[in-house]
This record gives structure tokens, C-alpha cells and sequence, in this order.
């Protein structure tokens, strides 16, 4: 690729097209790849293509775009790499959907990450208070959703570092009535 052409999609340029796009997704340079991904003139078909990326880089950086659909990150969410699966669920189109998915990762990042998603419901801090990963326990009692309930419950947890939190949030009357 033409360094010229490199140095406007790192510097966001507007004048770049939509083929320049599809040209740098091409790319053997996975740098040039990311850089193209990120671009805002990015489209969710430039999205399709680089979560079919060998590079899990371009993959991450592919669902961190803000023109990601529900669709690019239900297809992230499969992703192999645990890294792709956090960016996704990070993102804020993702739904509760998306997180009730996430919340059955094998990976507890992404589950920590799904738990502390803004849009996690009541039933969605029901199913992470069960968790075998105390990190993610915490994670939900921590949630502005969490409620009463989820804090009586969580006083009985068998870590201490859940337990505190939920005293914390009892004391403070920090949680949803």
C-alpha cells in the first residue's frame, strides 16, 4: 500500500473511500488492516470482512468500531480468540442477549466483562451471582442493577471479597429497590 495512502487512514483522513477500505483490508500488513478498520468511514460490510481476519488484532480492533451491528458482534462473540469475545461484549450495541451468551464464555473475562455490561438485567446478575468465579460475583453485586435481593444473597457468598461488597452497597443503600 501507498504510505500516503497508510497515513490517511491513521490520520482519520474523510477523504478516504470506501474501496480505499476494502483495498487495505487486503493488506499483508496487518497494521495497515487495523488501521483501515478504524476508520469511520468503516461500513458493517468492512466490519463482515475483518472479523474474518487471521489477525485477531484486526478482529478486535473490527468490533470496537462504533458502526458495529448486532449482528457483527453475535458473530464476534463466537470469535476464538478471548480477547475479540471481550471487545464484543464491551460494545455498547451489544444487548442482553449478547450478554446472557457471554455470560456462558469459558472464559471469565468475558464474563466479568458481560456482567458489567450497562444493559445487564436483573436476570442477567441472577445467572453471574452463580458463577464458580468469585470475580465475576463481585462483579455483579458491584452493578448499579444489582438489588436487595442480589445483595441479601450475596452476603451469604462463600468469598469474602463478594461478601464486603455486598455489605458495602447495604450500608451505603447503593442498589435498586
Amino acid at each position: 500500500m501507498i504510505s500516503y495512502l497508510y497515513r490517511a487512514f491513521l490520520d482519520k483522513s474523510p477523504w478516504i473511500q470506501k474501496h480505499h477500505i476494502y483495498k487495505a483490508l487486503n493488506d499483508e500488513d496487518p497494521d495497515v488492516r487495523t488501521a483501515a478498520i478504524q476508520h469511520p468511514n468503516a461500513t458493517k460490510e468492512h466490519i463482515d470482512k475483518a472479523l474474518n481476519d487471521e489477525d485477531y488484532g484486526v478482529r478486535r480492533n473490527a468490533i470496537n468500531h462504533p458502526s458495529a451491528s448486532k449482528e457483527n458482534i453475535d458473530k464476534a462473540l463466537n470469535d476464538g480468540n478471548s480477547s475479540v469475545r471481550t471487545a464484543a461484549i464491551q460494545h455498547p450495541n451489544a444487548t442482553k442477549e449478547h450478554i446472557d451468551k457471554a455470560l456462558n464464555d469459558e472464559d471469565y473475562g468475558v464474563r466479568r466483562n458481560a456482567i458489567n455490561h450497562p444493559s445487564a438485567s436483573k436476570e442477567n446478575i441472577d445467572k453471574a451471582l452463580n458463577d464458580k468465579d468469585w470475580g465475576v460475583r463481585a462483579t455483579a453485586i458491584r452493578h448499579p442493577n444489582a438489588s436487595k435481593e442480589h445483595i441479601d444473597k450475596a452476603l451469604n457468598d462463600r468469598n469474602s471479597d463478594v461478601r464486603a461488597n455486598a455489605k458495602y452497597r447495604l450500608k451505603n443503600i447503593d442498589y435498586k429497590e
